[in-house]
């Protein structure tokens, strides 16, 4: 009963919650002390630059509790950090993830949320919390004195001289710090102003789009049939298929077609998001800007030019993203979720009855294909068939590393199962008897608990090994073989060159159809002589393209590059 009658008494008072108050603001740079890789000095100006802000607005109320709603954006900013940090160890809200927020589901989210209870718990109490002593100090009659609010005034006015001149100090003397980058809730803020203005121009594309024509040509006569299949798988990692070296055999379909399919060794993705990923491999942007995204359109446009039926088959929601617009260039674009309640798992062979529906209306002609899975993404149980629930066990009890062995089984049977789902397309293809090829590459990886860091999912501030390295096998025919055998032989010859999966599926798809563009670079075409290895870069969440050692990858991501004999940088 004493503690209560403390703890009543605390609560009454306004200086308590004055300080309270400013606790809760300032927590997330507390936790940035320990999980940021910037410089020391940078984490302690993290620290002392916030404080001294919210600790001057605070002194301008009477009452706490107004303080607490007026900076309420920065109390929600430091709610969504400390999930943030707890899922990803390090880093502010970044452009990617509010963008992630408008381009993800209703079941994605519940998905997340539901195995991030930890973190959610503790967001809940003492925000939630907060909200509550917030509505207790705008009901109390007492405030805080004149005296008081004055004498924390000058104290925060004294304590922002030598904070600013760190922060001059830590600008003259460290070329790689910058506000906008380093010091929260700055970076929060203005990564939300970013995210506001991509969401409007990605709203605004089908206008910036509208008479963009790619004056595509080709040589190829149309009365020889070409089919030709690009699956985009999610989420999937190489390390975890069995075709790249995985302990477990999780591809059998893929390596029972070892002698019809380049695989290439090292591959990896340009960006661990989906909603930038998929873009990049349907245009030619990863190769020029990213702001040239705004102003063209995707592959299947340049096939429809040269007179191909095409379509786009996706087993992902529809979300206002570019992926919705590239998708829909397409004759027939068909997004099986658009007519399934929101919360309902819809499985990827789905696509599989789409692809032998639009093929058993095949007349000959000239067809290209582009399927859009769900594949590997969180939740990982409900991706797969009991057919393929080859791994136990699988039950998932919660997001922790304590569960990894689980986690790791149910992701190996998503693997099992997208192999299944590509095997049978290319079994589909190959029946048909006609010049064709399927490639198949992924968006991105995907952490799971791999090491010290506890890491789990995508789609980081900062990316990681198992976040950049993805599968990119290519399947031809026997008659495309026949009748492309430079290609071909092209295609063979730069199975263990360093590759950005991004750079090269554009130009390998045009190059592969016998298909010109303005835009087609043949030195980043796998199926071309004239192809060439370049730098490899990562798109980071400015949109910036950065060189793999520039891109906030740690000692356990190099060290991850060089056992598997993968180029770095």
């Amino acid at each position: 009963m004493q503690i209560l009658r403390y703890l009543k008494k605390a609560v009454m008072n306004q200086q308590v919650l004055f300080w309270t108050f400013l606790l809760m603001l300032i927590l997330p740079n507390l936790f940035m002390l320990y999980t940021e890789s910037t410089s020391v000095l940078t984490r302690i100006i993290n620290v002392l630059l916030p404080w001294t802000f919210f600790w001057l607005c605070m002194t301008f109320f009477k009452k706490p509790g107004k303080g607490f709603w007026a900076l309420f954006i920065f109390i929600f900013f430091a709610a969504f950090d400390i999930v943030l940090l707890y899922l990803f160890g390090e880093g502010p809200v970044a452009v990617d993830m509010f963008l992630n927020v408008t381009t993800t589901n209703v079941t994605e989210v519940d998905e997340l949320l539901s195995n991030l209870l930890v973190s959610v718990v503790f967001v809940f109490v003492v925000y939630g919390g907060g909200i509550a002593l917030s509505i207790v100090s705008l009901r109390n009659k007492e405030q805080l004195g004149a005296l008081f609010r004055s004498n924390q005034r000058k104290m925060a006015l004294l304590l922002a001289v030598p904070v600013l001149g760190l922060l001059g100090y830590n600008y003259a003397t460290n070329s790689k710090f910058k506000l906008l980058d380093d010091i929260f809730p700055v970076n929060t803020g203005y990564n939300l102003l970013l995210s506001v203005e991509r969401y409007a121009n990605g709203l605004n594309y089908e206008n910036t789009v509208q008479n963009f024509v790619y004056h595509a040509t080709t040589e190829r006569p149309d009365s020889v049939p070409e089919v030709y299949v690009l699956i985009i798988g999610e989420t999937v990692r190489a390390d975890n298929m069995g075709i790249y070296g995985y302990e477990r055999k999780t591809t059998p379909a893929l390596d029972s077609l070892r002698d019809q399919i380049v695989v290439y060794r090292d591959a990896i993705t340009m960006s661990n998001t989906t909603h930038k990923s998929v873009p990049m491999l349907l245009t030619p942007i990863a190769c020029e800007v990213w702001d040239s995204l705004y102003h063209q359109r995707g592959v299947i446009t340049a096939f429809n030019e040269v007179g191909y039926q095409t379509a786009f088959f996706s087993n992902q929601r529809r979300n206002h993203s570019f992926i919705d617009a590239l998708g829909c260039e397409a004759h027939e674009s068909v997004f099986i979720k658009d007519d399934v309640p929101v919360g309902e798992s819809v499985s990827d062979e789905e696509l599989l009855k789409l692809v032998d529906k639009r093929l058993a209306s095949y007349d000959g002609g000239k067809l290209l294909l582009v399927l859009h899975c769900y594949g590997s993404h969180f939740n990982y149980r409900d991706r797969y068939t009991a057919e393929d629930a080859v791994f136990r066990p699988d039950e998932i009890l919660s997001a922790e590393a304590v569960y990894r062995k689980e986690l790791i089984n149910a992701y190996d049977n998503t693997i099992h199962f997208t192999d299944r789902l590509v095997g049978t397309v290319i079994d589909r293809v190959r029946q048909l008897g006609v010049s064709g090829a399927v490639v198949f590459t992924s968006d991105h990886g995907e952490d799971i608990f791999d090491d010290s860091r506890g890491r789990f999912l995508h789609a980081s501030p900062f990316p990681t090994y198992f976040q950049l390295r993805v599968p990119l096998v290519v399947w031809a025919s026997e008659q495309y073989r026949a009748s492309h055998p430079d290609k071909w032989q092209a295609l063979m010859a730069h199975k263990d060159i360093p590759v950005s999966t991004n750079c090269v599926v554009f130009h390998t798809l045009l190059d592969m159809g016998g298909i010109d563009v303005p835009q087609l670079r043949r030195e980043h075409a796998l199926s071309s002589g004239d192809y060439k290895a370049s730098q490899r870069l990562y798109v980071n969440d400015h949109n910036e393209y950065r060189p793999l050692d520039n891109c906030g990858l740690k000692r356990q991501d190099v060290e991850q590059f060089h056992a598997h004999g993968l180029q770095y940088p």
